[in-house]
């Protein structure tokens, strides 16, 4: 697809901020933010974002591989990642695995748009490839919580893509067929198209676990049910500014782009209400593009601290058998984060896809290997 001016500019937009959090010239070490020292988010992040704009692909093997080493080196000898040391020889039970799933997923996206693999098989996810104990692993969740469930779910599938992927392990689809589908396929409220609705989950936090549970149906090419009660679920969560969280916040703004921009290419079921919807949303999510052309804000620039709440992110601490919340966000003196320059510039990518008359379509290259990345459209695009 040829670019756009608009693609030319927000491509610039979000460069500018990798280079600017650039720390030395070794490959693959990043800040998260101004003011802070090396990060594995920030390095994750910064990966993502320059395979989104088809940079990652310029880089020659040997600085990919590199790169590729500031997550190798975080892998434990069973195959899980952890940032920390005392972990390297720790085997966890899968009912200890809760602490580390997300930190593990976001290590395989990483090398995965690196073109890379690590040294040591997945052994740690070997227990899922048994279909009834995936089956019962995913239905004990909390799911009056899905965006907390969703999320562990989806680390897991990853985990399980990558066992198969990189190390041949044949049973992966079996389990997934015979354990995670139909466990998956119960706990969908066919009242809403979400997950967790029907045990309490308001619409909000059924839309964040709904969007970590999709890109598993187009990875594995499942059928998505519920297909118009999503739609209006997923409209009704929409803010009156255009976006899916009071004064912009990017993982639900993301989350609320990709299911619009999903449904929008499944069903023609209130099509109209969700061009406008997109419209309204690619108009908010240009307000957090910084007016210096330095990254993405963290909130619209035209909100103020009283217009903000804080969101969560779910954090499980060793031992504990559900997540908690850790609030963050609210501070006025953090204005940028690496996410927020991979997840707007992305969702503005999926929205200028299905609207197609943005003035901000573009050659995106979408890595379906990470699953925030992968549509039901990955092919045609």
């Amino acid at each position: 697809m040829n670019s756009t001016a608009g693609y030319q500019r927000i491509k610039q937009t979000s460069l500018n901020f990798v280079n600017a959090m650039k720390i030395g010239d070794k490959p693959g070490v990043y800040r998260k933010e101004a003011g802070e020292g090396e990060s594995f988010y920030g390095s994750y992040h910064a990966a993502h974002i320059l395979d989104l704009f088809g940079e990652m692909q310029l880089l020659p093997e040997p600085y990919r591989n590199e790169w590729a080493e500031q997550f190798r080196q975080r892998q434990t000898d069973q195959g899980y990642f952890s940032g920390k040391a005392e972990d390297r020889k720790r085997i966890r039970s899968l009912e200890e695995m809760e602490p580390a799933w997300h930190y593990t997923r976001g290590n395989i996206w990483a090398l995965r748009v690196l073109g890379m693999k690590p040294e040591k098989e997945l052994s740690f996810a070997e227990p899922l490839l048994d279909p009834a104990k995936l089956y019962k692993w995913i239905k004990r969740y909390d799911w009056s919580n899905s965006w907390a469930a969703g999320n562990q779910v989806l680390a897991a599938a990853t985990a399980l893509f990558a066992l198969r992927d990189w190390f041949g392990a044949g049973e992966v689809d079996k389990a997934l067929e015979e354990g995670m589908f139909p466990a998956l396929e119960e706990l969908l409220d066919e009242k809403t198209g979400f997950w967790g609705t029907q045990y309490g989950a308001d619409l909000p936090n059924g839309l964040f676990g709904t969007i970590h549970i999709t890109p598993i149906y187009f990875a594995q090419g499942w059928e998505l049910r519920g297909l118009e009660r999503n739609v209006d679920s997923t409209l009704a969560c929409q803010l009156a500014d255009g976006s899916f969280w009071p004064g912009g916040s990017d993982c639900p703004d993301f989350d609320g782009a990709y299911m619009m921009s999903n449904l929008a290419a499944l069903t023609g079921y209130r099509r109209e209400d969700l061009e406008a919807a997109s419209r309204r949303y690619l108009d908010h999510a240009l307000m957090h593009e910084d007016p210096d052309g330095n990254g993405w804000l963290l909130h619209r620039r035209d909100s103020v601290p009283s217009d903000w709440v804080p969101r969560p992110h779910w954090i499980w601490k060793e031992g504990d058998s559900s997540a908690s919340a850790e609030l963050r966000d609210e501070d006025p003196n953090r204005t940028h984060i690496m996410l927020g320059s991979w997840f707007y510039p992305l969702s503005i990518a999926l929205i200028s896809h299905f609207l197609g008359d943005t003035g901000y379509e573009g050659p995106y290259h979408l890595n379906a290997h990470s699953l925030h990345v992968c549509n039901v459209f990955n092919e045609i695009m």
